[in-house]
């Protein structure tokens, strides 16, 4: 039997020494930069916005910054309405909505005269919409059967009918010129200034500067709900807007066309109102009304040809006036009385 050879037990090395005061101060200090760095990182991913403004070379070779997303939409801003009409092109654009349904007559103003009838219209002296511009009644002139409104610069001017009336029809033959950051309106306006509990029914609004389509647009409620149509054409000529308000709807008229009518009960005006006429000035309204630009004419004028005020009562169906449903050529006379041709 072989002799059995003891093998010496290994020894474990000696650990290393520990590092100098100096080296762990190092290797401390080297881990609080790495830290921060990826702190920094973090905080820059978590903070960047989702939609940055980018910038792109503009008309002329300029910097013209790209829109990021839309600001908030404020209660009081108008909206773009949803619904879309269309007006039938066989239709004169003097045709009245009074004379193809026989509305009762009560008031009207031909503006016959040099200067505007202060017996029936109130001017307005204070700040435009959004507080943009300021209304100078000078800016109101009335010569040859029209009544015009010439805006400039961050001057233009706005009038009331007094007084108003709790239902009826309201019909304006009106155009606008071009030019962007004005818009012209013609609307009712509640007499009590309960805006907007109180309502409010924009039957012509044309905040588009190249005036290539006209809004109708209701207002109601407090939180101010809206609801209308929009109607392409050429709108730097004449047309006649109306409007027909009752206890159960409010319908809006081109050329005697219907272009749009609510029933919702909630959205029926419940006070007294008051035809208006004004020109507004940009920027108005979140992008409603765009700001003047290099296009804008010195002066942009809206005219008005005529205003007829009509009774709340509904006439009877042998009263109608006539042609009803049959067409422009059933209509020999669609007018009473304009100092201007039509446009077919």
């Amino acid at each position: 039997m072989a002799d059995t050879q003891q093998l010496p037990t290994p020894v474990p090395p000696e650990p290393p020494p520990p590092p100098s005061n100096r080296r762990r101060l190092l290797i401390v200090g080297a881990a609080v930069l790495v830290t921060a760095a990826l702190v920094g990182v973090l905080t820059t991913v978590v903070t960047a916005p989702t939609a940055p403004t980018s910038v792109a070379t503009g008309p002329g070779g300029t910097s013209a910054a790209q829109p990021g997303p839309a600001a908030p939409r404020e209660q009081d801003d108008p909206l773009r309405p949803e619904g879309r009409s269309t007006l039938n092109p066989d239709d004169r654009s003097d045709t009245e909505a009074a004379v193809r349904y026989n509305w009762p007559l009560v008031a009207d103003d031909e503006f016959d005269g040099s200067a505007l009838d202060e017996s029936h219209w109130d001017t307005y002296t204070g700040e435009t919409s959004d507080d943009v511009g300021r209304h100078d009644p000078r800016n109101i002139s009335v010569a040859d059967g029209i009544m015009t409104i010439t805006s400039h610069g961050k001057s233009s001017a706005g009038m009331a009918w007094e007084p108003g009336q709790l239902y009826g029809r309201w019909e304006v033959r009106a155009r606008a010129e071009p030019g962007t950051g004005y818009s012209a309106v013609i609307l009712l306006w509640p007499d009590a200034e309960d805006w907007p509990e109180g309502g409010e029914v924009n039957f012509m609004e044309i905040p588009n500067g190249a005036r290539n389509e006209t809004n109708f647009v209701l207002h109601w409620g407090e939180d101010n709900s809206q609801d209308g149509t929009t109607v392409p054409g050429d709108f730097t000529q004449w047309h006649n807007f109306a409007v027909e308000w009752t206890p159960d709807h409010v319908a809006g008229f081109i050329d005697g066309q219907e272009i749009w009518r609510s029933d919702n009960p909630d959205s029926i005006p419940p006070r007294p109102m008051h035809l208006a006429i004004q020109q507004d000035i940009g920027p108005f309204g979140n992008g409603w009304v765009p700001a003047p630009d290099a296009t804008t004419p010195a002066q942009v004028r809206m005219q008005v040809d005529w205003v007829r005020i009509y009774g709340p009562e509904a006439p009877r169906e042998s009263d109608r006036g006539p042609g009803v449903g049959q067409g422009p050529d059933a209509f020999p006379e669609l007018t009473r009385r304009s100092h201007h041709e039509a446009t077919s």
